[in-house]
């Protein structure tokens, strides 16, 4: 090893070297030593070594699934054999392979069953999507499905993810993204809400019960993502890259511009409200593309495409914690709460055909919320458990 290597480094740069991982997970005598010799020679990268191993601290987690004693021995040996191999050539460990091998790696592995990498290099994004397994909205966590199988689970009640040139930052964690082309996956369940800014600069807010599904990189011709949910977008401007946001039922083409899309796969209405730039949507029911202008609302209920004049700023509220309604029925008023608190609120058909128009605050809690419909309609509800409404 060669400490000159190091001139120049930052604490990313440290945390994604194989000889500083090394040292950190195994702390061997050597590499003590090692490390000591290059911080006397070269104190004035002390700090930044300093501040890589606060990172490695905080940041990188470890799996915490139970094995047996026999599942330790033999990862620990297999670890040994693998430095030991190493040694004899006289090369530079491979430090996140041992990591591997021992069942330690950056984030936490679930164990679904996810596309391999090299399947999805054989299908465009929608086929991709189309194969993937159902998602259990209800769950816990925020869920990061990185396309090499890795699972980052986020409990912050607004996950916060962020792609830079060759790594992630997914609230705490710094997460190091394969460099082989593959699609990753933002799972937002019932009750959360998450922001995501890509490489390109383009940000998503989006939520509750939303699948995002995009590469890890864009390619050079376009830039594609899969919505199945809600999302509000701001694109960042490429003239030689359109932004497609491809849904169940209808394709969005931008090249920049800030819209909302809502468009549950579950839901029996879609609908797209542009606040600038223009868009264009195309979908199985068109026979050719509707081009949207800003203020405009674009609507399909039920296989009926609409478009008319609104104020598209009041279908983004949502990100500020505000959710306004217009002549619209309490059931589907109702369900979109579901989603965003998490909870589970029961009504019959005839509460549920209840036209209401009006704006709630989604920061209070869903007791002080369904106190305030009832003052404003002719309902009544009550509360059968911690996370069961009925309202009649």
């Amino acid at each position: 090893m060669h400490d000159n290597q190091f001139r120049g480094y930052t604490a990313i740069d440290f945390l994604k070297d194989e000889n500083f991982l090394r040292w950190q997970l195994l702390n061997s005598e050597e590499d003590i030593l090692f490390w000591k010799d290059v911080i006397d020679r070269h104190p004035d990268i002390a700090p930044i070594i300093e501040e890589a191993i606060s990172l490695y601290k905080s940041s990188v987690r470890f799996n915490n699934f139970n094995m047996t004693p026999a599942e330790i021995s033999e990862s620990r040996d297999q670890l040994r054999y693998i430095i030991g191999q190493k040694k004899k050539k006289r090369v530079r460990y491979v430090a996140l392979r041992a990591i591997a091998v021992a069942a330690c790696i950056l984030v936490v592995i679930s164990p679904f069953l996810w596309k391999k990498s090299e399947d999805v290099q054989q299908k465009d994004i929608e086929a991709y999507a189309q194969a993937l397994p159902e998602v259990d909205f209800n769950a816990k966590d925020t869920r990061l499905v990185l396309g090499d199988e890795r699972i980052v689970a986020l409990s912050n009640k607004e996950s916060s993810i962020q792609y830079d040139e060759d790594s992630i930052m997914a609230d705490d964690n710094v997460i190091f993204e394969n460099s082989t082309p593959s699609y990753n996956q933002l799972i937002t369940p019932y009750g959360k809400r998450s922001t995501i800014t890509f490489s390109d600069g383009t940000k998503a807010w989006v939520n509750a019960g939303t699948k995002l599904i995009y590469p890890n990189q864009f390619s050079k011709e376009t830039r594609e993502i899969y919505v199945n949910g809600e999302i509000y977008i701001e694109v960042s401007e490429d003239k030689n890259r359109p932004f497609i946001v491809k849904t169940k039922r209808m394709d969005i083409t931008v090249l920049g511009t800030k819209f909302n899309v809502s468009a549950y796969e579950a839901d029996n209405a879609n609908s797209v409200a542009l606040l600038s730039g223009s868009v264009h949507i195309a979908a199985d029911i068109h026979q050719k593309d509707v081009i949207l202008k800003p203020d405009q609302l674009y609507s399909n209920i039920d296989g009926k495409p609409s478009i008319k004049k609104a104020d598209a700023s009041m279908y983004a509220l949502w990100i500020q914690g505000l959710y306004h309604y217009e002549s619209e029925a309490l059931g589907n008023i109702i369900k979109r709460l579901e989603r965003y608190y998490g909870a589970k609120i029961s009504c019959d058909n005839q509460v549920a055909t209840l036209i209401c128009s009006g704006k709630l605050d989604l920061k209070d809690n869903l007791d002080i919320l369904l106190t305030d419909l009832t003052r404003a309609l002719p309902i009544n509800y009550r509360k059968n458990t911690e996370d069961h409404y009925i309202i009649y």
